[in-house]
């Protein structure tokens, strides 16, 4: 399975029309709070932590946040003293992200409207460090996405960026599996009646998937996802970007549907083994970090 594909019920809407509405800005404002686990998981709060523990290794003299959304990662950012600014596609957002910074005393100048696919408003070897949070997978070319980004960096610059695990699919036991199997085992190539066989395996749990929460895929959005064992040789290499670490977060401690049932439990135990560095993150963390530089 080639890097570039995405979920077999990929989208058609283009993330910046999505996160540009009223209820996603609310909602996104929201995320980078303390952790609790009344309502929803705290899986932007971590992958923020692991970004700013890289950053402040890096420490790099300027960075700036593409698709920096409603500005709360740039605040804690800018809080702990780096030069940093940051740009959103979603006219919305970076109007949110103004309030954000003018609210913590930061200039709200720091943060401007911009493409994160195309960057051809910052100037070209110019950053030290770039940050993707949530951004990049929904470009239409995540290629051409980290191509343009590189463009930006002075060389030996760092990249860091989230995605979405593809492996993940093996565990969710839903409709997802039933698409990464069917993929794996090429089930396509056998007749109808193997074919149905094969689904009926997965037939109870797309039924008790029915009742659950509505994710990214669910309103259509373009949003592609990635294999952390092969991102390297298939995306970076090819572009010249270095690999330097692979970072995992938001892990279920159970599979998905789990959350509809026993919420609240399901949130605390998932927390408990946040580890971004544990191999299980390959399966059960929905999401990863990668970390590269520019050659």
């Amino acid at each position: 399975m080639k890097e570039k594909k995405a979920r077999l019920n990929q989208g058609h809407i283009h993330s910046y029309k999505h996160f540009n509405k009223k209820s996603s800005v609310e909602e996104y404002s929201r995320m980078y709070g303390k952790p609790k686990f009344d309502n929803v998981y705290p899986a932007n709060r971590q992958r923020l932590s692991i970004i700013l523990s890289l950053l402040k290794n890096i420490k790099p003299k300027n960075l700036v946040d593409a698709g920096c959304g409603s500005g709360m990662p740039l605040v804690e950012m800018l809080s702990a003293e780096f030069d940093a600014i940051g740009y959103d596609k979603s006219q919305n957002m970076v109007n949110q992200a103004k309030i954000n910074l003018k609210k913590n005393n930061f200039a709200s100048n720091r943060v401007t409207l911009g493409d994160f696919e195309n960057p051809n408003h910052l100037q070209d070897n110019s950053f030290e460090c770039i940050t993707g949070m949530g951004a990049f997978y929904y470009g239409d070319d995540i290629v051409e996405v980290l191509n343009n980004q590189k463009k930006k960096l002075v060389n030996g610059g760092h990249l860091i960026f989230s995605l979405r695990n593809r492996l993940f699919d093996l565990v969710t036991l839903n409709e997802y599996t039933l698409n990464f199997l069917s993929e794996l085992f090429e089930i396509k190539k056998y007749d109808n009646s193997i074919q149905k066989m094969f689904e009926q395996l997965f037939m109870k749990g797309k039924e008790i998937q029915k009742r659950k929460k509505k994710n990214i895929d669910d309103y259509g959005v373009i949003s592609k996802v990635h294999n952390p064992l092969t991102i390297s040789q298939e995306i970076l290499d090819p572009l010249e970007l270095s690999l330097r670490g692979i970072y995992f977060y938001h892990y279920h401690a159970l599979p998905p549907i789990f959350e509809e049932f026993i919420p609240q439990e399901f949130r605390m135990n998932s927390w408990k083994i946040e580890d971004p560095e544990d191999w299980r993150g390959h399966f059960l963390a929905s999401g990863f970090i990668v970390h590269c530089t520019k050659e």
